[in-house]
């Protein structure tokens, strides 16, 4: 066996026994960072002292290494200067070593694990402190050395770096034995605040620092030091006091890693409860093959938009920050006063790259052009050829395999043909264009009605075409079996996977006496009205009304195809996990593995099943809370969101926790129209049929599993949503009133409260009887 390894050839799966100080240092050392060079001697060649086998290695080591320079000894032990504790100061460093010193080094660093610094720590922090490795490294004798912070460890703003130095040896700073000078960098447009003895290495230290915050893809917490007029990078950890998650517990607060705006519109609509670990790997997974990480955040669970990486992708590639602003209130909606989105410094480079792999996939002859437009066409149809495929599959291996080859390709092509497929830039600004030549109101009826036959409205509209026989129930289960509340959830079924189905919702629809196909051609004819109107009013302006609203039209039923073509990857997920479940004898278990962790399983690796006791307690713990605020804004913690009488689920902000709920409400524009009625508060799908035909709905959110029941809704409101939302879009086709995104709505209404509704205003008032 061998012990000792240099930075440059540490093999992966020898990193778990390198420590965090020497798996770090092989990293950045691989990531061309200039790093002093050096080695690891691996956690395993101690037992209490230096094994022989290690020891005849070390001895080796020291017979090659260069008399011309001394070195520094450090701990690496493996809970050290790692997400759960950095342990930083605890453990001895010796600097200044010469080889003959070198042994006498290593057994004074491995005799301070039992030192009583390190066992205070660990008690202190809750980590064990673990076995040990050990560094060497070529010493640097530094002019300057110090530390920098990418973000802020207090508030977890990642606009400004934050760092200080002393002159000389760093372990002067570690140990408080001097004061420190300060300094900070403007992280989004470089500039340097701070002593001028230091600004000339300044730039340089930035562009390292950049370069591991991007690469380790979170904050990081840097040492480095100025040795000979050059700098060095000399360590990288992550800050632990912004920790995002603990993966062998499936404990996740995306809100406790930076300073973010997390919204729950859109997101929100998409998973109406939180969502399982292997979902969420999932999501992972997708998040970095699109080049933006924890876009879909998640707190406890419940998944979150992260609107301030939408907003620093928008800088990054060139906007100012007012305009991305103006993007984010078309998709999010207004931000309540005093809230605005933080904004940080975004990878555009890594954007890109995936991008142009997502755009480029089979490269650009005619040949794979013409195959990227069948895959699209074909998609559905290539899904369940899939999926049958793998029901077939008999073993782990064939399972691997599959995925590997077939899995793999149909995730990469289904990502590139969404995002070539889909422009939605005209659902940004025709209302408002529009509204600027003709006046509100005839825009609002200008974008209602008009849109088609969208997918979202199928699982409705073709349920009828079955009842009087014009489709066949395998064609309906074919074309809507895969859509539902829960569609995204890899853990929850989908409606084809009931034999029941749709026989169990054709009932439920002919009990009702709605002719939908009558409401929808209803909204046809207040929409072609519209139209005339508009051209007999603005005759000039006739051929680019119909340019407008064509494009408009053409970006409604995209956006609606790619979601419903995007199911299909998850119904591929789900069939793929079940069969893995199924065969290795863990069945609905493996929804508490991560994908990784699956594939791992798959070749023999059984180790993670030993955490599923522990993620399925946290889940079950989720799955019992209730939905968190629309808005988070800062650390959100949310048992002692739940133990505040005065709780909002509009907003929650650190700097205006102590905000009393408004008793108003108002939220955006969804659908034309003013109706007064009784409302039904109804808060999951499960209850949905509790909603009488005539009254006004009012939930949480709603999805295309609530589809069903709109048609008996006089009016819909929502406490989360914006114009562009589910039951914004669908309301709007099918001429219902509705007001969405109003943040309070279910907590301040009850059912049978008498109100009026005002869809073109976006107002719900209460009428006191």
């Amino acid at each position: 066996m061998r012990y000792i390894f240099s930075f440059k050839d540490i093999p992966e799966e020898v990193a778990a026994v390198c420590g965090g100080k020497g798996a770090s240092l092989a990293r950045l050392t691989k990531m061309g960072m200039p790093v002093p060079e050096g080695y690891v001697i691996t956690a395993n060649a101690f037992e209490g002292e230096i094994i022989p086998g290690a020891m005849g290695e070390l001895e080796a080591l020291i017979s090659k290494l260069s008399g011309k320079h001394t070195y520094a000894v450090r701990s690496s032990a493996l809970c050290e200067d790692g997400d759960n504790a950095s342990f930083a100061g605890a453990y001895e460093t010796v600097t200044d070593v010469r080889c003959e010193d070198i042994i006498s080094a290593v057994k004074r660093v491995t005799a301070s694990a039992d030192s009583l610094r390190v066992k205070k720590y660990a008690e202190i922090s809750g980590a064990e402190s673990g076995g040990i490795a050990v560094v060497i490294q070529r010493f640097v004798r530094p002019e300057f050395a110090g530390v920098v912070f990418t973000s802020d460890p207090i508030s977890g703003s990642a606009a400004v770096m934050q760092g200080n130095y002393v002159r000389g040896e760093g372990e002067a700073l570690v140990s408080g034995e001097k004061n420190a000078e300060e300094f900070s960098f403007d992280a989004m447009k470089f500039s340097y605040k701070g002593n001028k003895e230091f600004e000339r290495y300044a730039k340089g230290l930035f562009k390292y620092c950049e370069r591991i915050r991007d690469g380790y893809g979170k904050p990081m917490d840097i040492e480095w030091a100025v040795s000979g007029g050059k700098v060095y990078i000399l360590q990288a950890r992550p800050i632990t006091s912004l920790k995002r998650m603990d993966r062998d517990s499936f404990k996740v607060n995306g809100s406790l890693s930076g300073e973010y705006l997390l919204s729950k519109t859109n997101v929100g609509e998409i998973f109406m409860r939180p969502v399982s670990p292997v979902t969420f790997s999932v999501l992972e997974i997708i998040c970095g093959a699109l080049g933006m990480p924890c876009f879909i955040d998640n707190v406890c669970g419940q998944p979150y938009a992260n609107l301030s990486v939408i907003c620093s992708l928008i800088v990054a590639m060139g906007a100012k920050e007012e305009s991305a602003f103006r993007m984010i209130r078309e998709i999010a909606g207004e931000l309540p006063e005093g809230v605005s989105v933080p904004v940080f410094p975004f990878d555009r480079k890594n954007f890109k790259r995936k991008m142009r792999k997502l755009f480029l996939s089979g490269g650009k002859n005619k040949t794979s052009r013409k195959d990227k437009r069948e895959f699209k066409e074909r998609m559905i149809e290539i899904a369940d050829e899939l999926i049958n495929e793998i029901r077939r599959l008999p073993d782990n291996k064939a399972l691997f395999d599959f995925w590997v080859t077939k899995g793999n390709e149909f995730m990469s092509n289904a990502l590139g043909a969404i995002m070539r497929g889909v422009n939605i830039f005209p659902l940004f600004g025709t209302k408002k264009r529009l509204s600027d030549i003709c006046g509100e109101e005839l825009a609002n009826e200008l974008c209602s009605g008009g849109a088609g036959t969208l997918d979202s409205m199928k699982p409705l509209l073709l349920l009828e075409d079955v009842i009087r026989g014009d489709m066949s129930r395998e064609e309906y289960v074919r074309l809507c079996g895969h859509r539902h509340v829960n569609e995204m959830e890899l853990s929850a079924p989908y409606p084809y996977e009931d034999r029941k189905f749709p026989d169990n919702i054709i009932e439920e629809h002919l009990r009702s006496g709605i002719d939908v196909h009558k409401m929808r051609a209803e909204q046809e004819r207040h929409y072609n009205e519209a139209v005339c109107k508009f051209k007999e009013q603005f005759p000039r302006k006739a051929k680019w009304l119909d340019k407008m609203l064509r494009s408009f039209k053409e970006a409604n039923r995209s956006r609606e195809e790619v979601r419903n073509k995007g199911v299909k990857l998850f119904c591929i997920m789900r069939e793929f996990l079940l069969r893995v479940g199924e065969i290795n004898g863990i069945g609905e278990d493996i929804f508490m593995l991560y994908f990784t962790e699956v594939m791992g399983l798959l070749k023999g690796d059984r180790s993670a099943l030993a955490h599923i006791p522990e993620r399925r307690e946290n889940y079950e713990k989720y799955l019992s809370y209730p939905p968190f605020p629309n808005l988070i804004y800062g650390r959100f913690e949310p048992e002692k969101w739940l133990s505040d009488e005065n709780r909002r689920r509009d907003l929650y902000s650190e700097k205006n926790s102590g905000c009393v709920l408004s008793a108003d409400i108002k939220g955006f524009p969804g659908a034309a129209g003013v109706v007064t009625g009784r409302v039904r508060v109804i808060f999951n799908s499960d209850c949905a049929e509790e909603l009488l035909p005539g009254e006004i709905l009012a939930a949480p959110a709603t999805n295309i599993g609530w589809t069903v029941v709109f048609p008996r809704a006089a009016a819909i409101i929502t406490d989360i949503g914006a114009p562009l939302s589910h039951a914004a879009i669908v309301a709007r086709e099918f001429g219902i009133p509705a007001v969405v995104g109003c943040g309070n709505a279910t907590t301040v209404l009850k059912t049978g409260d008498m109100v009026t509704v005002d869809g073109a205003r976006g107002t719900v008032t209460v009428i006191n009887e």
